[in-house]
């Protein structure tokens, strides 16, 4: 069984990580032993990279490779419902109901966009 990795999610996690750690392309580049323009093709999706250098951003993120992976892994949802949690962790009652609504919208809208897809 052929599978392809999404490796624009596995980027979005990892620009994600580094801004959380207030980290520039150029410290993290340097302290995986990558080149800044090879971490910023990682990040937006158009490069794959190996094993080894997914392991090394992961130390250097302090976080774990199922974290950058967890997208493509069909078993995540247990973890992405903690993201949920700890994004919502800080917010009033009035923005968590905001959230939610939007939230409401925004899977319809995908869910009908899905919908037109298949047609």
């Amino acid at each position: 069984m052929k599978y392809n990795l999404e490796y624009k999610l596995i980027g979005l996690r990892i620009k994600e990580r580094r801004l959380q750690m207030k980290l520039t392309q150029e410290v993290l580049s340097e302290s995986v032993g990558i080149g800044v323009q090879h971490l910023s093709k990682i990040e937006n999706g158009k490069a794959p990279l190996s094993l080894t250098c997914l392991v090394a951003i992961a130390n250097a993120l302090q976080t774990t490779t199922d974290h950058l992976l967890m997208d493509n892994v069909i078993e995540a949802r247990m973890q992405l419902l903690k993201d949920v949690e700890s994004l919502y962790s800080d917010c009033t009652p009035a923005e968590i109901f905001i959230l939610i609504e939007t939230s409401k919208a925004l899977k319809q809208s995908i869910r009908i966009k899905g919908q037109q897809g298949q047609m």
